[in-house]
């Protein structure tokens, strides 16, 4: 019997039409803009242009609570499946910040919901937490902070000096609220005591043919009410073969200066070549490799001793945050020692590290 070439064909593009819409991914995908501006997930920055930095209120001492500011993100599943939001909440230990409206709840491709948070200031000073969204989003929990800032009206003062003294913030900041210095860049500190430099006082670190890790010291993180964050952007880099290449992080004075950050106690440090955390001589799985262009951000969260990492890769807009929380809890040193900024490399040419703002 012969087969009828064209009955067969037919039903071939039949079962190719009919098996093509199973082949397609579906799935759901969260994006959030505030005043129309995109928020970006797992960034620590904030801005006025996208609602997360909710500005600035005034009162008098006697009137601390009288202000608020709310503000209205949108949520929208821009994924070819249905999205489902099953929680979001916010980490704010002082209770500044409140969600007024929700929305928890399954959201279909193309559609948007809207999330109000409302800011009540009801003690001075600057404001922050971070909101944090669950959901099937195969990119995991959606996270970004907010903050705000509430001004004390009367005559400000910043640790004994005038807030239009220019030795207020020790000449290094402006006094925003009392006790509150908001630093120029590259000063840290709640007063802008600290210099963010290498201990030669410049800002750019260099090495060349160091056959042993050579370790350089930046600043000296002391303050145990503030937070620091510090960015080092990678100018050069040639690694010896087989080396960590740079271990980034904190720790006492070494008073062994040829180790990789990490090898010795009460020392936490980052590794260029695998993206592993290291300390106490014990590699971790962490995040991904870093290289030559990019910028690591150290974030020391001194009051709670914790220490976490963000690379902006070289040519992208954004922090990318590593791991998926804090790097370490750092042990308080003994007998008093401070943590120092530490950079350890295996140079084999040229390397040049720099603080940026």
């Amino acid at each position: 019997m012969r087969l009828n070439q064209k009955k067969i064909l037919h039903k071939l593009l039949v079962f190719i039409v009919f098996l093509t819409p199973f082949t397609e991914e579906f799935q759901p995908q969260l994006e959030i803009t505030g005043n129309e501006a995109a928020v970006t997930s797992r960034s620590s920055a904030v801005s006025e242009a996208n609602f997360t930095d909710f500005g600035i209120t005034y009162n008098k001492t006697a009137s601390v609570n009288e202000n608020q500011i709310e503000r209205t993100f949108v949520l929208t599943n821009t994924g070819n499946a249905d999205l489902v939001i099953s929680e979001i909440r916010l980490d704010d230990d002082r209770n500044f910040f409140e969600i007024t409206t929700n929305a928890e709840g399954t959201l279909a491709p193309n559609e948007s919901a809207n999330l109000t948070i409302n800011y009540t200031s009801h003690s001075f000073g600057l404001a922050f937490a971070e909101v944090i969204i669950e959901s099937n989003d195969s990119n995991g929990p959606f996270r970004f902070f907010v903050r705000a800032l509430n001004i004390e009206c009367n005559s400000l003062r910043c640790f004994g000096t005038l807030a239009d003294d220019a030795n207020a913030c020790n000449g290094k900041g402006t006094c925003l609220a009392d006790d509150v210095c908001s630093c120029v860049s590259l000063y840290t500190g709640t007063q802008c005591q600290t210099a963010i430099r290498w201990s030669d006082g410049t800002l750019v670190a260099k090495a060349g043919f160091d056959f042993t890790p050579r370790i350089f010291i930046g600043p000296e993180l002391n303050d145990p009410n503030q937070v620091y964050r510090i960015k080092i952007r990678i100018d050069s880099l040639t690694i010896f073969p087989g080396s960590k290449g740079i271990s980034i992080g904190l720790g006492t004075l070494p008073s062994d200066m040829a180790h990789d950050i990490g090898a010795n106690v009460n020392e936490y440090g980052f590794l260029s070549t695998t993206g592993e955390k290291f300390s106490n001589n014990a590699l971790t799985a962490f995040g991904a490799a870093y290289a030559v262009g990019d910028t690591i951000l150290i974030e020391y969260d001194a009051p709670n001793n914790k220490l976490s990492y963000a690379v902006q890769k070289a040519g992208t807009p954004a922090f990318v945050s590593q791991g998926s929380g804090p790097a370490f809890t750092i042990t308080t040193p003994e007998n008093g020692e401070s943590l120092y900024l530490l950079l350890s490399v295996t140079c084999f040419g040229s390397c040049e590290f720099q603080y940026v703002t």
